[in-house]
């Protein structure tokens, strides 16, 4: 049986850091945003997190001939097209109840090649946990039924503010195909609307996975040793060692891995600052902060951002 930590949430919460930090603990292998591991690894060649290109990565080399004998035997493009046909929030339904119907045929093909993969990866790395940050929750609905998967969840939350605010930068995404490009960059309203989706996704999720935590991005900055080994314990994961990577000094020491995707951190070793970011409180206008918090501020408070309202509040 593999152990999945799965790390859930909406896009620009902090999933790299969570990722990078549990994978410092023994026993863990950080692996990234598996889910884009055919587009972004076999189709645009992305740089691993060590800096190697995809397929002169000799550990991900390993992995492709353990899973499928090389890399060269899978068809790319059919798998990133399988992926963008089956894991769609559209499709939540259908994946969670297994009444799969006209995706049973591209489903059940998919299904095989992640099956695969995550087995290699777990025999190659010889870790007894991978970690993956792919956050996405149709995807995280797919793995869980993938036989021979233990896939425990942390819904990882950010204030709406920040994930809006990250959403509107542009930030320079290093390692993509031969050179650089930047993260994507979208309005207000689409990611207000992602990250009310995402966590009210989560929030649902979470009462049917029999291992599942919560945790806040800004907790996590705040105290990375009691944050990692609260969450790690409450999915029932050896939590020994797990703040191994934190100086207490607000930094953590992290060594190069060979995780795909995500923020631009993931290249970077040595003794890493831990700053909360919070640039949004300067950065956003009034105007845009009262909109944001007007949209969201009912799961503000119930992820603890906001005051509990007064009695009587309804009237």
């Amino acid at each position: 049986m593999t152990l999945v930590a799965y790390i859930g949430g909406t896009g620009r919460s902090g999933s790299t850091l969570l990722e990078r930090l549990i994978g410092e603990a023994p026993g863990y292998w950080p692996a990234g945003e598996l889910m884009f591991i055919w587009e972004r690894g076999l189709i645009r060649g992305d740089r691993c997190g060590c800096g190697a290109r995809f397929r002169e990565c000799p550990f991900w080399s390993d992995v492709g001939g353990a899973a499928f004998g090389g890399w060269d035997r899978v068809d790319a493009d059919r798998a990133a097209r399988l992926r963008r046909a089956t894991i769609r929030h559209r499709n939540l339904a259908r994946l969670a109840t297994g009444r799969h119907g006209a995706l049973a045929g591209p489903l059940a093909e998919y299904r095989d090649l992640t099956a695969r993969l995550y087995r290699a990866i777990g025999e190659v790395s010889g870790a007894p946990v991978i970690v993956d940050s792919s956050k996405d929750v149709a995807y995280a609905v797919l793995l869980r039924s993938l036989e021979g998967l233990d896939v425990r969840l942390i819904h990882l939350v950010r204030r709406s503010h920040g994930v809006v605010h990250s959403w509107s930068r542009q930030i320079r995404q290093p390692g993509i195909g031969d050179g650089a490009g930047y993260m994507s960059v979208h309005p207000p309203w689409w990611s207000v609307g992602l990250w009310l989706a995402d966590n009210m996704l989560y929030d649902l999720l979470r009462g049917r996975v029999p291992h599942a935590a919560r945790l806040r991005y800004e907790d996590l900055v705040a105290d990375p040793p009691r944050e990692l080994e609260r969450v790690l314990g409450d999915l029932g994961l050896p939590s020994d060692g797990a703040a191994s990577a934190c100086s207490g000094e607000g930094a953590a020491r992290l060594q190069a891995r060979h995780a795909l995707s995500g923020n631009p951190m993931r290249y970077q070793s040595g003794s890493i600052a831990l700053r909360l970011d919070e640039t949004w409180r300067t950065a956003m206008t009034r105007r845009r902060r009262a909109a944001v918090s007007a949209a969201t501020w009912p799961m503000l408070w119930r992820y603890g951002y906001l005051p509990a309202p007064r009695p009587g509040w309804r009237r």
